[in-house]
């Protein structure tokens, strides 16, 4: 009796270290597989950010090359109206000049 006794004893040791064993192995399972989604996450993250960060650049960009067309086709303006300007005050110079001479 005490022979099974101390047999059932080593038995249920047994399986208990067979158990702890097999939760140590299902422990550092699920850690390897938290680190690495952490590791996914972070580079999903970071890449996102980059995206951001492009998207944003270009849109600054393409603003600044919005404002630099508006502002020359402003210049562009104001040239033609100067030179409309001159156009028309051109005879009246030529007759101030001639005025002038005579």
């Amino acid at each position: 009796m005490l022979e099974d006794t101390l047999k059932s004893v080593k038995e249920a040791e047994a399986r208990a270290d067979q158990t702890v064993k097999e939760a140590e192995s299902r422990a550092e399972a699920i850690l390897e597989e938290a680190r690495e989604t952490a590791a996914r996450m972070r580079e999903e993250a970071s890449q996102k950010a980059r995206t951001r960060r492009q998207e944003a650049q270009e849109a600054a960009q393409q603003e600044g090359q919005k404002r630099l067309e508006e502002a020359a086709a402003e210049a562009a303006k104001e040239a033609e109206a100067l030179r409309s300007l001159a156009a028309s005050k051109r005879d009246e110079a030529v007759s101030a000049v001639i005025a002038g001479l005579i």
